[in-house]
């Protein structure tokens, strides 16, 4: 039965389906106990080629939203002006990180980065810091050391 759309082959599918779901669901199971050992033989063989590509997609997307987040606070670091990207972390303002990650239930950068996406980039409360900039606030109790030097 030809189909004008694929709208129009999906709907007829899905009446099928509600109509015989008892028949294609026995038919499926009957399938697969036939064809168990190969089934699951073939299952082996792709699985680390889909986990590849799972794990490609998944970097890709991070660095898309590393790139907006760089985007959304300045793209360079808010004490010294250091503009190479890969120096360039997210620093907690307040110094309030770690309280930030447990409510997220997160130990890494991205569920960090999701969430401020989900709320708009907020300005207050975060910004860029280089990687000497961020440890050095860290160590000097909160305040970045060139900060402490120019005063």
């Amino acid at each position: 039965m030809p189909y004008k759309n694929k709208d129009d082959k999906r709907k007829n599918g899905l009446k099928r389906y509600a109509r015989d779901k008892e028949v294609i669901k026995r038919k499926n199971r009957n399938y697969y106990h036939k064809y168990r050992e190969r089934l699951r033989k073939r299952r082996l063989e792709l699985a680390p080629i889909h986990r590849l590509k799972s794990n490609e997609r998944e970097r890709l997307r991070y660095a898309l939203l590393r790139q907006e987040i760089l985007n959304a606070y300045g793209r360079k670091c808010a004490c010294c002006g250091e503009k190479e990207v890969l120096f360039l972390e997210l620093d907690h303002v307040n110094n309030d990180g770690k309280a930030h990650r447990a409510k997220l239930k997160s130990n890494g950068s991205k569920k960090t980065y999701r969430d401020l996406k989900e709320r708009g980039f907020p300005k207050q409360g975060f910004q860029l810091l280089c990687s000497n900039c961020n440890q050095g606030k860290k160590r000097n109790g909160g305040t970045c050391p060139h900060k402490t030097k120019n005063q």
